[in-house]
């Protein structure tokens, strides 16, 4: 046991991120040798900010305030609805090496929707995101989808194209209530967007709980995966990147949905 623990704490001291920050508080102590107060204050502050940043605690608080707003639901709660739109970003395309596709971080998104599908909530899904084609599509056919229950979006690139192109394709099949599949952490600006079609309903449907899952689990984590690291500072960029996408949409005037909205009805 004393060898296992040693190696993992042998093992945070040797990631690059954590002698950065060790190499960052010993330049601050050789500038305060040097009596270079200020400037010693200042390299301080910044591996204070980088320890702070990087350390799980932060992150699954920040992460919590996202997925709080839209807790988990049980199948049985969920309404029948004309179709699924699961948002994309969840799996790798296949390629001339790669004849499946490669399920990344996030492909508790398709999971769900493909839960959704067999539990008979809607008869279509529609994966939202450039590359769908060759990513979700083939997912969705291994595991007992068929071909013509697909309808894919392939052009958008990011949140706000998800709901643009999708909306337009909703809309064209006449599609009134729809199954949003995203992750917990995303849903929130997700149905901002998506919420500008007055004439659809959207219904959320969360899954990919990063954040609240740790924080229940907090006492059985051992120490070591309390520590700083660089996986931790990744995604709280994710969830920084979500808060400032809902400021941004919170403050734009009008929205870019209603925008979408006004375009239609006056095409």
């Amino acid at each position: 046991m004393f060898t296992y623990v040693l190696f993992k704490y042998l093992t945070w001291l040797c990631m690059p991120y954590t002698l950065a920050m060790l190499a960052l508080v010993a330049i601050g102590v050789w500038l305060l040798c040097c009596k270079q107060r200020w400037p010693a204050l200042c390299v301080f502050a910044v591996a204070l900010f980088l320890f702070v940043q990087a350390l799980p605690w932060t992150m699954t608080r920040v992460g919590a305030t996202l997925e709080r707003r839209y807790p988990p639901v049980t199948m049985d709660a969920i309404p029948q609805a004309d179709a699924i739109v699961v948002l994309g970003g969840s799996i790798a395309p296949t390629t001339a090496t790669m004849p499946y596709p490669e399920l990344n971080w996030s492909a508790d998104r398709v999971v769900m929707a493909l839960r959704l599908f067999h539990a008979g909530k809607a008869p279509i899904i529609i994966p939202s995101g450039g590359g769908a084609t060759h990513a979700e599509r083939p997912f969705f056919e291994s595991l007992g989808v068929p071909p013509e229950a697909i309808l894919c979006e392939n052009e958008s690139l990011d949140t706000a194209g998800n709901a643009e192109k999708t909306v337009a394709i909703l809309r064209e099949r006449g599609f009134k209530k729809v199954l949003l599949v995203t992750s917990a952490w995303h849903m929130r600006r997700s149905m901002m967007l998506f919420e500008g079609a007055t004439d659809i309903t959207f219904i959320p449907v969360p899954c990919d709980y990063e954040s609240l899952p740790l924080i229940d689990r907090a006492p059985e984590i051992a120490i070591w995966a309390k520590m700083p690291s660089p996986e931790a500072a990744g995604r709280l960029t994710y969830y920084l990147k979500e808060w400032l996408g809902i400021l941004f949409y919170t403050l734009r005037t009008p929205s870019l949905a209603k925008e979408q909205d006004s375009a239609e009805r006056n095409v």
